[in-house]
């Protein structure tokens, strides 16, 4: 494609250029044959072509065309070790079918673009790569997973009970089936993966303090180990309004008293006459449990239109007193009768009643337990299970605090001071803390040995980020007053997982390091401009005496 280099903005350039078209035809005027009689001869049209191309050499002289061709990239492509021999010579021949030189040699990367497949690299190319004196305009990565081989995987580091844990990941499934997070002898969650690609999501509410280790199974074999660190749950205030006090809302209000929550319990005793008991110190409720028939009690409508949460148990008609709920405070829940029962068993020694909530957009169903949540200016949450206090009469006090907090954890609010890891943690690999809901926020942390200074958010004043690079592995103890810990993963006790967070890591610094190399955050590929041929100063110098010359001598003959 032919470019010209010529300044057109230049008020000087565009009067030589107006000259020079000026003089072809005054040589044209000089040169061509006054006298007709003579007529056009042979040696006028040689005069006058020699004269139309000398005119030409200069105006081209002025306007400096070249062309622009496409260049020849080199691409570099580092196969690792856990790609297959076939995949990795059809990415090289799907290389090359673009007539694209191809080179394998990290020692020596001279390319434009770098493809990097797979995850399993040593780990000196990382640092040769760095170091070459040519970066590479482009790097690319294309993942490798084997069949079964769990992948992305991530979870909360750090939670407060009674939350819920999330793990997510994906899996290129060989066949039908299950996943599962078991602790000790109990299945956590579980999901059923389907024969080839599931992104998979298992939940559930942490019911311990402290350091806590559950396990990823898949088909009866350990896949993964997930390690993190429960703080203390928030206190905060439930109240209870109800028609009339009943076992079941007893054992809840003593339960989350002795879990040293504040507890507000209002009942009616009989026709004008109620009663309220306070378990701890109480102040204003953050969430009320109460049955359906207060749906529209002025207390319930107060706490939702001040974006506080309400739960309703005790139901004994879903399908009427859903209804009545939906029209009193506009939610949209729905349910469909699954048995003509009067129970289903949910699991061992709990049941609930014979139906199910339709799936919706408005809300969220709980993928354990029978209940739903709809999150408006405040959250509304229903619960289908039956009386749940036998389990603590059966002294199964565990089971009881697992469902309790399953139920309790969509509704809860937001809580204060919330400190976020993402896991799983590396030795030596990038990795971020963040600090929220803190009315007064650290400047620094210690986390083990080093001391983290944090960057506030100039969005949120309430919130703040640390970044870090973790040096020991194993549990690492927060030497301030959050009491919290982390846990680092040493590299050999999960390699496949470590090959590819370290492979994301240094794809992220990479381009970290080229955006301040470059100083803008789009990087320049003069590679994608093509390669400029032009004529050089010789070329020009011989062009243009060459037509002197001609003209020249043309006269002298």
């Amino acid at each position: 494609m032919i470019q010209f280099d010529f300044n057109w903005s230049e008020p000087l350039n565009l009067i030589i250029l107006a000259f020079a078209i000026a003089l072809l035809p005054l040589q044209l005027w000089l040169i061509l044959p006054r006298n007709n009689n003579k007529g056009f001869t042979t040696r006028d049209g040689i005069r006058l072509a020699l004269n139309v191309l000398l005119w030409v050499a200069l105006i081209a002289f002025i306007i400096q065309p070249y062309l622009l061709s496409e260049a020849k990239s080199v691409t570099g492509l580092f196969v690792g070790k856990d790609v297959p021999a076939v995949k990795a010579n059809a990415l090289r021949d799907s290389i090359t079918s673009l007539k694209k030189a191809v080179s394998s040699d990290f020692k020596n990367p001279y390319f434009d673009t770098l493809i990097l497949a797979g995850q399993d690299f040593p780990p000196e190319m990382f640092s040769t790569i760095m170091r070459a004196p040519l970066l590479p305009n482009d790097l690319q990565w294309i993942p490798y997973f084997a069949a079964d081989q769990l992948h992305g995987l991530h979870w909360k580091g750090i939670v407060r009970k009674g939350e819920m844990q999330v793990l997510q990941g994906h899996v290129n499934s060989s066949e039908k089936q299950v996943l599962k997070l078991i602790y000790g002898n109990e299945t956590l969650d579980s999901t059923v993966l389907n024969t080839g690609f599931n992104q998979f999501r298992l939940q559930f509410p942490v019911f311990s303090e402290g350091r806590a280790v559950v396990e990823l199974v898949l088909d009866d074999h350990l896949e993964d180990t997930i390690r993190f660190f429960a703080r203390p749950s928030e206190k905060i205030t439930f109240q209870f309004i109800l028609d009339s006090p009943d076992f079941e809302s007893r054992a809840l209000a003593n339960w989350l008293g002795k879990s040293g929550h504040s507890v507000i319990y209002s009942a009616t005793l009989s026709k004008d006459i109620r009663s309220q008991q306070t378990i701890n110190k109480a102040k204003d409720p953050e969430v009320i449990i109460t049955d359906a028939g207060n749906a529209g009690n002025g207390l319930v409508k107060k706490a939702l239109a001040m974006g506080k949460s309400v739960l309703f148990i005790n139901l004994t008609d879903p399908a009427a007193e859903i209804k009545a709920i939906n029209a009193v405070l506009g939610t949209r829940f729905n349910v469909s009768r699954i048995s003509t029962k009067e129970s289903v068993p949910v699991r061992p020694g709990l049941t609930a009643l014979p139906f199910r909530f339709a799936s919706g957009n408005r809300y969220l169903i709980s993928e354990t337990l029978p209940v739903a949540v709809e999150k408006g200016r405040g959250k509304v949450g229903v619960s289908l299970l039956n009386e749940t206090f036998p389990l603590q009469l059966t002294g199964d006090s565990v089971a009881y605090q697992k469902v309790w907090d399953a139920v309790l954890a969509p509704v809860l609010p937001a809580a204060v001071n919330n400190v976020e890891v993402e896991a799983p943690l590396f030795k030596n690999m990038n990795a971020e803390i963040s600090l929220n809901g803190f009315s007064k926020l650290p400047e620094f942390l210690k986390i083990g040995s080093d001391t983290l200074f944090t960057n506030n958010s100039p969005l949120n004043p309430k919130s703040a980020k640390a970044r870090f690079k973790p040096t020991e592995s194993g549990w690492t103890r927060a030497k301030d007053s959050l009491n919290m810990e982390m846990y680092v993963e040493d590299q050999t006790s999960s390699s496949d997982i470590y090959k590819t967070a370290r492979l994301i890591d240094f794809v992220k610094s990479y381009h970290i390091f080229q955006e301040k190399r470059n100083g803008k955050s789009a990087l320049p590929n003069p590679y994608l401009k093509g390669v400029r041929k032009e004529f050089s100063d010789w070329m020009w110098f011989a062009l243009l005496i060459f037509c002197f010359l001609a003209v020249w001598i043309e006269r002298k003959l």
